[in-house]
């Protein structure tokens, strides 16, 4: 047995330790702390249910999908999800069941309807320097819906028009059915897209909470808000989302506070990614998306036109785009920039009746990226197979005949669809691999009257000259 002398070095090890651990919290508690004082954020006063939003989001989402062009592209919308889904995963509150669509606008925008239905315009993808801001951005939007701001706006403009007691019989029964008899009909551009400045400022702040929380360099929202304001310079105009999302005073200040508030960046923040840079490559590969403002222009002009357009004028006209010259009928209007242009005449655009616009007479210029090794022949399928998605009509009328377009190989291809101007359209694809990518010319008229257009067609492809 061991004798009573052999305690006296464990009591002075267990006193070892404990100073030990003592020494060692005293260290921690010197070194500087990132406490993570966040902004505590209370949704504001709502008759609606979480349920309740959901319902009124599906009904509106089917309203936006009808009234807007939709880019339905798979592999963006695809993106979009696994990022937006990613995100909504930091959001407080009801866990709603997010989805992430892609409009085929230019304009810079974004907005989310009660629900989790969040659209975010292609504009916006294409004018992000990086994914931190794409994603600060979709975690504003997301903090729309988390917060409820939507049915809390409406809730709030209905209270002095109903009074308590009206409002008491409404909590009584479907909260969602009588609020809709007793304000009217909702709509796409109601009240539930009508936010406060309160309402966007906490957007703000737990948009840059989400970003932070995910892992994104939480900065970013505040550099994006800042590309905005150079493009209010630029254009002379506000920004759509500043128009549809009203801006708080000292809105980058604030978001620059709240991640101090946070602490500073997560641990290895994440600025960007591969497959960010591959869909933003993806979007500058399709045709342009039309300006917000074109859409409404074409959307006044009846399906079918009032009017045909007058024929080719013999005079020309140049276009100069840096890459390359052409000359074109003084009777046509240039629109678009860079590589994808749009040469149609006056009434040349038509609105099919959804909110569209769609070239009925005219000429479009474009490129496409295609698959790495694509030989002339392949690109072009490629680029036929893409038309035909979108024009589910659309038939190969022949295909892949050799020519020359500004003195290279070059393929033509007649394509058959359905017309804006109604009845069918004949398409004339001219297609040419070049070095930084395929460039095609699609001319296109009613098929009844193509034969009137097709001089002007071969004289504007004849003139095609490229620099290099």
């Amino acid at each position: 047995m061991p004798g009573p002398g052999l305690k006296a070095p464990l009591f002075a090890y267990r006193l070892l330790q404990r100073m030990i651990a003592c020494t060692c919290a005293a260290v921690l508690l010197a070194l500087p702390v990132h406490a993570d004082n966040r902004t505590k954020l209370t949704p504001g006063w709502n008759l609606f249910s979480p349920q309740d939003d959901i319902k009124l989001g599906q009904d509106n989402s089917h309203e936006a999908e009808q009234q807007l062009p939709m880019l339905k592209d798979e592999r963006v919308e695809a993106y979009l999800n696994e990022l937006g889904k990613r995100l909504a995963e930091y959001a407080p509150g009801e866990k709603y069941p997010y989805q992430f669509k892609c409009v085929n606008v230019a304009d810079i925008n974004a907005f989310a309807l009660p629900g989790g239905f969040v659209y975010v315009n292609r504009g916006l993808i294409q004018a992000a320097d990086n994914e931190a801001q794409l994603a600060g951005v979709i975690g504003h939007e997301i903090s729309h819906v988390a917060l409820r701001h939507g049915t809390s706006q409406v809730t709030k403009s209905m209270a002095p028009q109903l009074g308590v007691a009206v409002l008491g019989s409404v909590l009584g029964d479907s909260t969602l059915g009588k609020l809709i008899t007793v304000a009217g009909a909702f709509s796409l551009n109601s009240l539930l897209l009508k936010y406060s400045r309160a309402d966007e400022s906490q957007a703000d702040i737990l948009g840059t909470q989400i970003a932070h929380d995910a892992g994104y360099d939480p900065h970013a929202l505040a550099q994006f808000f800042s590309v905005l304001a150079d493009e209010e310079k630029k254009m002379g105009a506000p920004p759509e989302f500043f128009s549809n999302h009203p801006s708080p005073e000292h809105r980058i200040d604030r978001v620059e506070e709240e991640i101090k508030n946070l602490g500073g960046n997560p641990a290895n923040a994440k600025l960007d990614s591969p497959e960010f840079r591959e869909i933003r490559k993806h979007l500058y590969s399709l045709p342009p998306a039309p300006r917000q403002s074109q859409l409404e222009e074409a959307a006044s002009t009846p399906s079918g036109g009032g009017g045909k357009p007058g024929a080719p004028s013999s005079s020309v006209q140049s276009y100069d785009n840096g890459s390359w010259t052409l000359q074109f009928p003084a009777n046509w209007r240039a629109s678009g920039q860079g590589s994808a242009i749009t040469l149609a005449p006056e009434g040349g655009v038509l609105g099919d009746g959804h909110g569209n616009q769609a070239l009925a007479y005219g000429m479009l210029f474009n490129r496409i990226e295609p698959r790495s090794g694509a030989t002339l022949e392949s690109a072009t399928d490629q680029l036929i197979a893409q038309l035909k998605a979108s024009n589910p009509g659309m038939t190969v009328e022949r295909k892949g005949e050799p020519m020359r377009l500004a003195g290279q190989r070059a393929l033509s291809s007649y394509l058959l669809g359905d017309s804006p101007a109604k009845g069918k359209e004949m398409v004339w694809l001219v297609t040419a691999l070049r070095s930084d990518g395929l460039t095609f010319v699609a001319s296109v008229a009613p098929q009844a009257e193509y034969d009137r257009y097709s001089k002007s067609f071969e004289s504007v492809i004849h003139s095609i000259k490229f620099r290099e």
